[in-house]
């Protein structure tokens, strides 16, 4: 969200509480693009004032494996920035 949006928009970070007298399941359901998508801020969302976008455009699956190679905690974002 936040590269689509140019970092107009932030996503938020998930949080859980855990409940020591009930049982909690989590399920993780991945949901993006196909892995050969470009990935880049949204020209409609750069605004009419021409903001140059803040963020390289890379395939979505470049996009994952960067992800996943960041330490918990680390923000993948900071790679990205123009």
């Amino acid at each position: 969200m936040f590269i689509l949006s140019n970092g107009r928009y932030k996503s938020v970070v998930h949080r859980a509480v855990v409940n020591k007298d009930a049982m909690r399941i989590s399920v993780v359901i991945v949901n993006g693009p196909s892995l050969d998508t470009i990935v880049s801020p949204a020209p409609e969302l750069l605004g009419s004032e021409g903001h140059p976008p803040a963020y390289i455009s890379m395939k979505y699956k470049d996009y994952v494996e960067l992800q996943q190679s960041i330490k918990l905690g680390k923000s993948s974002l900071d790679q990205l920035r123009l």
